[in-house]
């Protein structure tokens, strides 16, 4: 899967976002409760 944009709105922490990843291999990191889970979840 490749996976082009993701756009989010009232998605449960997210109000509005819009991602682009990178081509190729990208990485989610960041403290607990900021919403990792949610973009996955999201996909």
């Amino acid at each position: 899967m490749q996976l082009k944009r993701l756009q989010l709105q009232n998605f449960r922490n997210y109000a509005e976002l819009t991602l682009e990843p990178y081509r190729g291999i990208n990485v989610l990191f960041g403290r607990n409760a900021q919403g990792k889970t949610n973009l996955l979840e999201a996909v």
